[in-house]
C-alpha cells in the first residue's frame, strides 16, 4: 500500500514538473507555424521595389535588340604628304549605324556611310574623292541604360575600309589615279539623349591612295575630321 501510494505521488509530481515545460516547447514549436507567410513574399521583404504604377528602372546589361539608326553630317578632309601641303576640302558623309550595345558598357558596332572626301592644294585646285566608309568600332557606353529617356556619353574606335567610288577634278573623272581601297582607323566620342546622338571622330588614312609610280611616285595618305548628329530607330 505504501509503495503504490509513494509510486502515485512521484508520478504526480513528475507530471506536475513536466507539464509547464511541455506547454513551453508546444508554444515555441506551434508558434512560427502558426505565424509562417503563406508564400515566399517573406524573401523580398526589405528589397528597394518601385512605387507601385511605374516601370521598374531599366538595369545597364539588359538586352535590349539590337541597335539600328541613322546619322550623317559635315566633314573635313585633307591629304597628308611629305614636302607638301593641302588645304581642307570640305565635305560629307551619311548612312547607318547598327549595334553597339546602348544598354551594356562595351558593344560593337558597324556602319555603313557615303562619304565626300578630298583635298585642295595650295594652287586652289580641288579633288574630291567619293567613298563607301565602312568601320567596325568598339563602343565603350558611361551613363543611363535607358535608351527612351537616358543620357550617356560613348568613346569609339576601330578600323575602316574606303571603298573608292567616284574621284573628279574640275569635272573629270580621275578615278584612275587613286587606289580602290583605304585603310584607316577611327576614334572619336560622342553624346547620346534619350535617341538623339552627336559625335565627332578622327580617321586615319593608313595606306598611299596615290596609284602613280617611277620618278611620278608619291605617297599621300587622307586625313578626315567629321562631326555627326544621328537618330536612334531601336
Amino acid at each position: 500500500m505504501h509503495i503504490r501510494f509513494a509510486a502515485a505521488t512521484a508520478v504526480f509530481m513528475a507530471a506536475a514538473v513536466l507539464a509547464p515545460v511541455l506547454a513551453s516547447a508546444q508554444a515555441l514549436t506551434a508558434g512560427p507555424s502558426s505565424s509562417a507567410p503563406s508564400s515566399a513574399s517573406f524573401l523580398v521583404t526589405g528589397v528597394a521595389q518601385p512605387p507601385q504604377g511605374q516601370p521598374a528602372p531599366v538595369v545597364r546589361g539588359g538586352g535590349g535588340g539590337i541597335g539600328f539608326g541613322v546619322k550623317g553630317g559635315l566633314l573635313f578632309s585633307s591629304y597628308r604628304e611629305a614636302g607638301e601641303s593641302y588645304k581642307n576640302n570640305n565635305g560629307w558623309e551619311g548612312g547607318i549605324f547598327f549595334g553597339g550595345n546602348r544598354l551594356g558598357d562595351v558593344g560593337v558596332m558597324g556602319e555603313i556611310l557615303y562619304a565626300k572626301k578630298g583635298a585642295k592644294d595650295q594652287s586652289g585646285l580641288v579633288v574630291d574623292n567619293y567613298y563607301l566608309e565602312i568601320p567596325v568600332l568598339i563602343r565603350m557606353n558611361l551613363g543611363s541604360a535607358n535608351k527612351n529617356s537616358g543620357a550617356i556619353v560613348y568613346a569609339i574606335g576601330g578600323p575602316v575600309a574606303d571603298i573608292l567610288l567616284k574621284a573628279t577634278q574640275k569635272n573629270l573623272d580621275v578615278k584612275n589615279n587613286y587606289e580602290s581601297l583605304d585603310l584607316g582607323l577611327i576614334a572619336g566620342g560622342g553624346v547620346e539623349i534619350s535617341r538623339l546622338l552627336i559625335e565627332a571622330r578622327l580617321n586615319w588614312g593608313l595606306k598611299n591612295v596615290a596609284k602613280a609610280s617611277g620618278a611620278a611616285a608619291t605617297d599621300i595618305k587622307t586625313r578626315s575630321f567629321a562631326v555627326l548628329a544621328g537618330l536612334r530607330f531601336n
